[in-house]
């Protein structure tokens, strides 16, 4: 149905009407650095982490502002693409990809957050379209979706029922009085001299175009924003604890928890993270993270030499994809949990043409998702596994320096900085008679290059024996593959030679400054921002209840939902 000119300017005036009263702008915060989706980002703020003789940054900013309850400024976020999917299926059954009609995601640090960009003209367009797609495909489960039968309602009552029940769940929060009498007026706008169905189609339409639906809604009891540390209200951390574990809008449970005021009770609160980190929804989060944090969501569009990889496939790097996501999940919600098994574990779940790459016959009766133990001298964990290896390789040869990067930015969060403007960034072209350490060699010997290089190349060169594809090998060139590396400037406990990627990813698995950075890159997940001195005591205390729990990411991710840090608000400077 083709939408008045009155109904459209009503819509129109809704939108920039829910902007005002939630006291918003349709605008991003700054709020970390972009990432671009080429490579590995060069760095940005890098939190509470990185080599600082053995003291944490963290503890050491916390005890200079004399432990005074403070937080990092929250930015205004726009839902991600994900998020935006994973909300509409849960809020009107919606299926596929909606989402994708609209503006790619924004990076801070590694992670999705649309918290950097002022929102475009264009942008806004898109969701108006994808509102009406979404709206109109709704009126079929209009009888699903509606609390009572609006066709059979000759007066508001159903009508308000639906409208203060599905806006509930749409804005997260309850409507109030004024919002529920607005979109009555839609309801029976639309329903007047045509029929319940058009009332019901705009009413969704224009829900699914408020800033309160598309954006985090995070300013405290008020509802609206107030200077200096404020708590979230018991409907905000529904949302953040369920757009931090689910990924998506709260579930009943979660709405009746926020209802009663459970959510201030922290033994209670503890008992809401693990019933939803047991959820199979929190499997989908957990793969996601992992992903992000390797950044190998494009791996599918990675490409290879098909003369030297043929079976370089679509399908393969699906099953690497999925066998990142299967191991992620059964080591964190299955297993034991720890960072060091996600790290050094021979474990893997390989199907297809993983097999071959991996060297290793499919055992009998094989199922997907059976975990299979590769050979421990070759592998061990999520860094020698097929995707990472495979995104972060050249289509004809591998790359140390990419490989190097990632461990060095996003395992310990540290910094390295832009090349020299004009500085030719292409790997030297393989030979037969040549090896990669041979090729590269010359990053260490030209001294425009060796200050960035000497952070990246050594570590990426633990990883020689894995091939552009993931495959093991022992020759490289004309000799033997030569995996010993080097760590430099990564911390005290890290700082050194090692040989190989098993003996490297143990060190790293040990290390303080990679829990630190794990515990911050989890951190900046559940809130899509990047930790500033503000959040300095609650980083303090996620770094030592990670570390006291032996690496326990389950522990760790239930620490995050109870630091002063998620549980409070702080809009501005004040």
């Amino acid at each position: 149905m083709r939408m008045s000119p009155r109904l459209n300017r009503w819509l129109w005036l809704m939108f920039f009407a829910s902007l005002a009263n939630a006291g918003v702008a349709c605008t991003g915060t700054v709020g970390g650095p972009s990432q671009s989706n080429g490579g590995p980002s060069t760095g940005g703020p890098t939190g509470f982490a990185g080599a600082t003789g053995g003291q944490d940054p963290a503890a050491l900013a916390c005890a200079q502002s004399g432990r005074v309850l403070n937080v990092g400024v929250t930015p205004l976020r726009r839902l991600t693409r994900d998020q935006f999917n994973n909300t509409v299926r849960d809020l009107i059954g919606a299926t596929g990809s909606p989402a994708d009609m609209l503006s790619d995601d924004e990076k801070i640090g590694p992670f999705h957050s649309n918290a950097i960009a002022p929102i475009t003209t264009l942008e806004v367009q898109q969701h108006k379209e994808v509102a009406g797609t979404l709206a109109a495909a709704a009126v079929a489960r209009m009888r699903q979706i509606a609390p009572c039968d609006l066709v059979a309602d000759t007066g508001t009552t159903c009508a308000t029922q639906f409208v203060t029940q599905f806006g509930r769940r749409a804005y997260r929060r309850p409507l109030t009085s004024a919002e529920v009498q607005q979109y009555l007026t839609l309801y029976n706008l639309g329903r007047q001299g045509v029929d319940a169905q058009n009332g019901f189609r705009l009413v969704v339409e224009a829900m699914l175009q408020s800033p309160i639906f598309l954006y985090h809604h995070d300013v405290g009891a008020s509802g609206a924003p107030k200077p200096g540390v404020v708590p979230v209200n018991p409907y905000e951390l529904a949302s953040r604890i369920s757009y931090f574990l689910w990924n998506t809008m709260p579930d009943d449970t979660l709405f009746a928890e926020a209802d009663g005021g459970m959510l201030n009770d922290e033994t209670a609160l503890k008992s809401t993270v693990a019933r939803m980190i047991d959820d199979p929804k929190a499997a989908a989060t957990i793969g996601s993270f992992h992903r992000q944090w390797l950044d190998v969501e494009d791996l599918a569009e990675q490409a290879k030499d098909s003369t030297l990889f043929p079976s370089y496939t679509p399908a393969l790097a699906d099953a690497m994809t999925q066998e990142l996501i299967s191991f992620s999940d059964y080591v964190v919600r299955q297993g034991d949990g720890l960072l060091k098994t996600l790290l050094t574990s021979n474990m893997a779940f390989p199907q297809g043409g993983l097999f071959d790459v991996y060297g290793v016959s499919q055992p009998a009766g094989f199922k997907a998702g059976t975990p299979v133990m590769l050979d421990a001298r070759q592998r061990a964990g999520i860094l020698t596994q097929a995707a990472f290896l495979t995104k972060w390789s050249h289509g004809d040869q591998t790359s140390p320096v990419h490989r190097g990067k990632l461990v060095r930015l996003n395992l310990l969060c540290g910094f390295i900085g832009s090349p020299p403007p004009n500085v030719n960034t292409s790997p030297p072209a393989p030979t037969a008679a040549t090896s990669t350490r041979e090729r590269f060699a010359q990053h260490e010997s030209d001294p425009v290059c060796a200050s960035c290089h000497v952070l990246m190349d050594p570590i990426g060169l633990g990883f020689e024996h894995f091939d552009p594809v993931g495959a093991y090998r022992d020759i490289d060139g004309l000799g033997t593959v030569d995996a010993t590396g080097k760590l430099v400037s990564a911390g005290p406990d890290l700082d050194g030679s090692f040989d190989g990627a098993v003996e490297l990813v143990n060190r790293l698995a040990d290390s303080t400054e990679v829990n630190n950075c794990v515990a911050n890159q989890w951190f900046r997940f559940s809130l899509g921002r990047i930790e500033s001195v503000n959040d300095a005591c609650s980083m303090q205390t996620l770094h030592e209840a990670f570390k006291s729990s032996g690496g326990n990411i389950r522990e760790l991710l239930a620490r995050i939902v109870l630091s002063p840090s998620f549980r409070n608000v702080r809009v501005n400077g004040g």
